[in-house]
């Protein structure tokens, strides 16, 4: 019975042997598909490339040296059992001899396999796959001798040479503790499984031993369980540090970068930045700020000023303000001071600081940035001098100024408004005319200004004031338009001329004139009348000979054209040019001029050249007193010039105007008689047999304004001269009969 229990006892342990060998070669497969991936293939998701370049390199610095130490350990036992076979050492004695033979033969086979782990370490392979070698030296020390024993036909259960290696492997190499692990099981299934398989026992004097118990079965686990937990915490506890490494790298980057960045405008900032403690000095100061100070370096500022309320303001006082602005506020802004610089020059600085506390609220510094204004101040002084200048200007002038907003309400005039008003400049500001005018008036003054703001640019009409005395004046408005500085409409601003006095004038002129050509025209136009009469006789014999007679017609004639040229002027003056306007071509205008005038520029042999094109645009105008500007400027030209004159004729377009030219290449003039050629009666002093009385280019003048343009003249002695007016284009809206 006995028998049969123990026999029963031992197929139980058999098979429980069975299955935990099964379940043991299950998991070393796993474990090295896990170790081979983990050695030839990319890191898993949980582990980042750089750990694991790092880590393969650590594993294979690491394995040099515990290769070097595995031989060093076998060579070591190798010269124990050489000392054995030559002295006999007592703890060997109970070893067989042949047995102890063999132990020769399994250090060189092991000897061998780190010699070629310590060649693959070497290679390529060995440095890319650091884990083939790892495998290859534990097994080199553990399952070469299982091989060994197995070919020897029993099991060698070398607790100690296990232990050993595993504890090194744990020592020297903490990483990945699944190769760790695969080379336990390596052993541990090789020797429970294979030599269970095979029936091996242990080598004498121990073979009727069991070659496992329990005992060695959890002192294997336990080691081989503490030496890889020991391993995985070891290896995570390096990919915490790791990480944690290369983001302070990280970090240390980035800060760096900001540093260099923000060093980068401190130092290449244009305004100057400081910090400055409250007893008046300086802490930091960037080169912007060394500039300013006149200094060439920044540590020059920090190192110079040691009082700044009385090295550097001009009035101490200011520091002292400075700071109690800061302490209120807690920040200044924009103050503005003048500071000495290091040559003794005065500029002008703004400056812009808060106060830097510590968590106590402890005040450890001010911070800020300065501002050299000194141009900016001269600007403002320049420009507050030019306001003053003409604020007295505009005082001291005589007439009437005056400029209101664009909702019509006066906001400034001079002394000469007020007075001739009779209001005081607060009676006037603020209010409209409306306010200050009699209704009649006001609505007039009202619609022309609304006019004028919505059409811009510059009015000119005739109405009436009632000034202080309560008496109605004559008077012309000037006004013009003006724009505020970002471009939008700021106002109007106007000039108020009396013409009371010119209108009487000008009544007292017209009777004189009227009586003037009366008394004269009758008396010449009779003496005429008897000349021509006595020249139409057919008898020769006349008491006064023919030549004399030509030369009181002539005389008669030019004091006639002088009387009709004086009147004219007269009711241009008075009454202004009056403009019977067409739609006309101004090619048609010069071509009649040209042939009108034929036989005097063919008598004057001068060659006039007409440029106009048909293709111009059409003009709105009165081409009867067109005809007068170009005949007057073509006889002008003639009268001015010596005989064999060449003549131009041109019109070109010019945005919204047409611009007109008559060119000669005479004797011109001087700067002088140009500007005040189209004067009343103003005479040039190379007219050649011309008792004119200098109306012909004064009536052309009339005669452009009234039409809305302009006139002139470039010239210069010896370079002929260049007559130019200027015609607005074609508009619709314009009036057909216009007297100005």
């Amino acid at each position: 019975m006995a028998k049969m229990k123990k026999a029963k006892a031992f197929l139980a342990v058999r098979r429980f042997a069975q299955r935990l060998t099964a379940s043991i070669l299950r998991t070393v497969q796993k474990c090295l598909e896990k170790a081979f991936l983990l050695t030839s293939s990319r890191p898993n998701h949980a582990i980042s490339s750089d750990y694991e370049a790092w880590r393969d390199r650590f594993l294979w610095q690491r394995l040099h040296l515990a290769l070097w130490l595995a031989l060093i350990l076998i060579l070591s036992f190798t010269f124990r059992d050489i000392y054995d076979a030559l002295f006999h050492l007592k703890e060997l004695a109970e070893i067989p001899k042949e047995l102890k033979r063999l132990f020769f033969v399994l250090y060189s086979a092991i000897v061998l396999s780190l010699l070629s782990c310590l060649a693959v370490h070497r290679t390529q392979f060995g440095r890319r796959h650091p884990g083939f070698v790892f495998l290859g030296l534990s097994w080199s020390i553990t399952i070469v001798e299982q091989i060994w024993a197995t070919l020897n036909n029993f099991a060698l259960p070398d607790i100690f040479a296990w232990f050993v290696m595993f504890l090194s492997q744990a020592t020297l190499i903490p990483v990945r503790f699944s190769l760790h692990l695969v080379s336990q099981l390596g052993v541990l299934v090789y020797y429970f499984g294979i030599n269970t398989a095979l029936g091996l026992k242990l080598p004498p004097p121990d073979g009727d031993k069991p070659i496992y118990n329990v005992t060695m079965s959890l002192a294997l686990f336990w080691f081989c369980f503490i030496c890889d937990l020991g391993v995985y915490l070891y290896d995570r506890l390096q990919r915490s540090e790791f990480f944690a490494r290369k983001e302070l790298e990280a970090a240390y980057q980035k800060l760096g970068a900001t540093e260099e960045k923000y060093r980068s405008i401190f130092e290449n900032a244009v305004e100057g930045i400081f910090q400055s403690t409250p007893d008046g000095r300086y802490i930091t100061a960037n080169p912007a700020l060394a500039r300013i100070y006149g200094y060439s370096f920044p540590e020059e500022v920090t190192a110079n000023f040691t009082d700044i309320e009385h090295q550097l303001y001009v009035d101490p006082t200011r520091r002292t303000e400075f700071m109690r602005l800061i302490e209120e506020y807690g920040s200044v802004s924009e103050f503005e001071s003048q500071i000495y610089r290091k040559d003794g020059s005065i500029v002008w600085i703004s400056e812009k600081a808060y106060a830097v506390r510590d968590e106590s609220g402890k005040l450890l510094y001010y911070e800020g940035v300065i501002e050299d204004i000194t141009k900016r101040k001269q600007v403002e002084e320049a420009l507050q001098e030019k306001l003053i200048f003409l604020k007295v200007l505009i005082n001291t002038i005589p007439t009437p100024v005056f400029y209101q907003n664009t909702e019509g309400v006066y906001v400034g005039c001079n002394k000469a408004f007020e007075e001739d008003l009779g209001l005081s400049k607060k009676q006037i500001i603020g209010k409209t005319v409306y306010e200050i005018a009699p209704k009649d008036l006001a609505d007039k003054y009202h619609q022309a200004d609304r006019d004028l703001l919505k059409q811009g640019g510059v009015q000119i009409y005739e109405s009436s004031v009632i000034y202080k005395d309560n008496t109605q004046h004559d008077v012309i408005f000037y006004k013009a338009t003006f724009s505020k500085a970002d471009g939008t409409l700021g106002g109007l601003v106007g000039v108020i001329l009396d013409i009371s006095q010119r209108k009487r004038t000008e009544e007292a002129l017209r009777v004189f004139f009227h009586a003037v050509s009366h008394d004269l025209r009758n008396p010449v136009l009779g003496t005429l009348m008897v000349l021509k009469n006595l020249l139409s006789s057919p008898e020769e014999k006349i008491l006064l000979p023919r030549s004399i007679l030509e030369r009181m017609v002539q005389s008669s004639d030019r004091q006639l054209n002088l009387i009709n040229s004086l009147m004219e002027a007269h009711v241009s003056e008075v009454q202004g040019i009056v403009l019977q306007r067409q739609t006309i071509q101004l090619h048609t205008v010069v071509e009649a001029a040209v042939a009108d005038l034929e036989p005097m520029l063919k008598e004057n042999q001068a060659i006039l050249t007409n440029l106009v094109s048909a293709d111009l645009p059409f003009v709105n105008a009165d081409p009867t007193q067109l005809w007068r500007v170009y005949s007057n400027l073509i006889v002008n030209a003639v009268k001015h010039n010596p005989p064999g004159l060449s003549i131009t004729v041109d019109v070109t377009v010019e945005d919204d105007k047409m611009r007109c030219i008559v060119a000669d290449n005479g004797i011109g003039m001087s700067q002088q008689q140009s500007e005040h050629l189209f004067d009343l009666y103003f005479r040039g002093n190379n007219v050649r047999n011309s008792l004119s009385l200098g109306l012909g280019l004064y009536l052309c003048r009339q005669i452009i304004t009234a039409h809305g343009g302009e006139i002139g003249v470039k010239s210069d002695l010896g370079r002929g001269a260049t007559f130019w007016f200027t015609l607005p284009r074609k508009n619709e809206l314009a009036s057909n009969t216009v007297s100005v």
